[in-house]
């Protein structure tokens, strides 16, 4: 059975302000840590965000390249009537690739168009 890993207190949180249909509102991506692990899964959550907004998540890899991580998000995020949502991460095909090491790396929360909401961070370590 695979762990699930949840961070309960929040390290660090990055806040952009985003542009929502209804109006300017403020979203934040909750920072997490996660170990290296071929099978690894994290809970991402984020607060903040526009009401019933369907959300992409981007990672952005050790070589820079920006990756939709919704492919292997469950459930496929979107906020709640209160602007908050969560789901599980199952991370593990990025450790047997090698495409992130120990370090932190920035995940970026979009709306269906890809315009940016909120960044957050995500730690890797051994």
């Amino acid at each position: 059975m695979k762990s699930i890993l949840t961070i309960a207190a929040v390290s660090m949180a990055l806040v952009l302000s985003a542009c929502a249909s209804s109006g300017s509102s403020t979203a934040t991506l909750v920072a997490v840590t996660a170990p290296l692990d071929k099978k690894g899964e994290v809970v991402l959550t984020g607060t903040g965000f526009a009401p019933d907004t369907e959300i992409s998540l981007l990672f952005t890899t050790t070589d820079g390249v920006e990756s939709d991580i919704g492919y292997a998000l469950e459930p496929a995020p979107k906020s709640d009537s209160k602007g908050n949502w969560k789901t599980i991460w199952s991370y593990g095909r990025f450790v047997k690739k090698k495409l992130v090491s120990n370090g932190e790396y920035q995940l970026l929360a979009t709306d269906e168009n890809f315009n940016p909401l909120a960044k957050g961070t995500i730690r890797f370590t051994d």
